[in-house]
């Protein structure tokens, strides 16, 4: 869903000051979550699909991402393998599951807020989605990323930003 069609229902709060801490526009980062460690990262298939999935933390130019801040003071996330063509999005159908969108237009569910956490960890939600759902892992032996609710503090929604290398 576009931008315009849901900015009036945030009121505004989602459009506040980001809490990023010096989020450098200048590297590309690892996304690893407190529920797995740093052995396993956010990445995406190398198949037509190209869907995000925790692969083993590597060499992978999946697993480089990009966070582009936007005017509302959101980032854009995308990676060295796909490129600034694709981006983390949400599906608009239960259960919202995550997938690399195209960016010809301005998706509300490619607009992602990092709120700062007490751990240095960040909670990643999305324009379209609001504060109730972020970007989560399951738990099972794929731990596949999903959209997760928000009312308690499950770790796979702790989310390590590691610098790996300049642009």
């Amino acid at each position: 869903m576009l931008i315009p069609a849901l900015a009036w229902l945030f009121g505004g709060s989602f459009f506040a000051e980001p809490q990023d801490r010096a989020i450098d526009a200048n590297y590309y980062y690892r996304l690893t979550n407190t529920f797995l460690g740093d052995s396993r990262a956010l990445d995406t298939y190398s198949d037509g699909a190209n869907d995000p999935f925790m692969g083993k933390s590597g060499d992978a130019s999946g697993q480089l991402w990009k966070l582009t801040r936007l005017d509302d003071g959101t980032y854009r996330l995308t990676n060295l393998f796909l490129g600034s063509a694709r981006a983390l999005d949400t599906y608009s159908g239960d259960p919202n599951q995550p997938f690399m969108g195209k960016t010809d237009q301005d998706y509300s569910g490619q607009h992602w807020k990092l709120t700062a956490l007490d751990d240095g960890t960040y909670r990643l939600t999305n324009l379209y989605l609001g504060y109730s759902r972020a970007l989560d892992t399951h738990s099972d032996a794929n731990n596949e990323p999903f959209m997760g609710k928000t009312d308690q503090d499950y770790s796979g929604q702790h989310w390590k930003l590691t610098k790996i290398q300049r642009l």
